[in-house]
């Protein structure tokens, strides 16, 4: 008797830690996709990839993914039996929160970019009527003086 509480217990709580809220889960995937992307970019330039450059792009994937779960708190293994265990609906509000993450994410760099004078690509130069006083001081100095 006291054994089978004890493993129920036990079961409980791995299976409360293996809990990943459908929010949670989009800003891990999110992250994991964002981490996906840097690694795959370093790479990009590569026409053919040597067999030592897929095992350290394989190894810098599982790295970068590692990461992302172990900043969130949740080891590998929860996050697998997690996801597994999703429901329909979950996977819905998973897929729900990344797009409003996106979303959110083009607001905030369309905003920014409204922020920055003139168009992309195209070089602001600003004048002034200040003095350019290391120039003075160099001056003073003697320096840049023919001799």
């Amino acid at each position: 008797m006291n054994r089978a509480f004890i493993l129920c217990c036990t079961l409980a709580t791995i299976s409360a830690l293996a809990e990943v809220s459908p929010d949670e889960a989009a800003k891990i995937q999110r992250e994991q996709g964002k981490a996906r992307d840097a690694v795959m970019e370093k790479y990009k330039g590569k026409d053919k990839l040597s067999a030592a450059d897929l095992r350290q792009q394989s190894k810098e994937l599982a790295e970068a993914e590692r990461s992302v779960l172990q900043s969130h708190g949740v080891s590998p293994g929860d996050w697998v039996k997690a996801t597994a265990r999703m429901s329909s609906d979950d996977r819905a509000k998973v897929e729900a929160a990344k797009k409003q993450m996106k979303a959110d994410e083009d607001a905030a760099a369309k905003k920014g970019a409204d922020a920055k004078p003139g168009k992309p690509g195209e070089v602001v130069i600003e004048k002034g009527n200040e003095k350019n006083e290391a120039a003075e001081m160099d001056r003073a100095m003697g320096f840049g003086k023919k001799k």
